[in-house]
């Protein structure tokens, strides 16, 4: 086991951790962006505890406050008690720019705060063509990056249309006494 960096970390959270998410999504175990959350949670305290010789010296926090800034970023990854990774997390049908713009808006914030080594916009989406932000990153260009799953990448239209019903019966449950 070796010390890890950056590098390893980014290459699992987009491939993957980026897998596992879009199993678990079609599976039903991911149906809100807090269900997202703490399978995210999971599996990064997993590869930091199995990548890492000595896992100690980081901590993944779920929904920190960040005080300087006011804001509860979904997931950050403490290095010797600092931010070193900011993650914001959705769930969506369809992740919008406007979304996809506020989010990096916010990571930027901690960057320049915290001295945040890097930060992911993880989005999970049925519908969508990639990446949600187009363009030059300007500011953000080493610092942000986007993971984007996006059922219809890797399913077809029909089988996502099934999925759906079967999400909605899933995520909103209704008993037989309340229809």
């Amino acid at each position: 086991m070796a010390k890890l960096g950056i590098n390893a970390l980014n290459k699992f959270l987009k491939t993957d951790l980026k897998v596992h998410l879009l199993e678990m999504y079609w599976d039903f175990r991911i149906l809100s962006e807090a269900d997202l959350q703490s399978v995210v949670w999971k599996l990064l305290n997993e590869f930091i505890a199995r990548t890492d010789s000595k896992p100690e010296r980081f901590k993944v926090l779920n929904k920190p406050y960040l005080k300087g800034l006011r804001i509860h970023p979904d997931i950050v990854i403490f290095r010797r008690g600092k931010p070193w990774v900011v993650i914001e997390l959705k769930e969506r049908r369809v992740l919008s720019e406007l979304s996809a713009r506020r989010e990096l808006g916010r990571l930027l914030k901690s960057r320049e705060k915290f001295k945040a080594k890097k930060g992911y916009l993880l989005y999970v989406a049925r519908y969508g063509d990639g990446r949600a932000l187009r363009g030059p990153k300007g500011p953000a260009a080493r610092f942000f990056f986007e993971v984007p799953i996006i059922l219809q990448t890797v399913k077809t239209a029909e089988s996502i249309k099934k999925w759906e019903n079967d999400f909605r019966f899933w995520a909103k449950y209704v008993g037989e006494d309340s229809k």
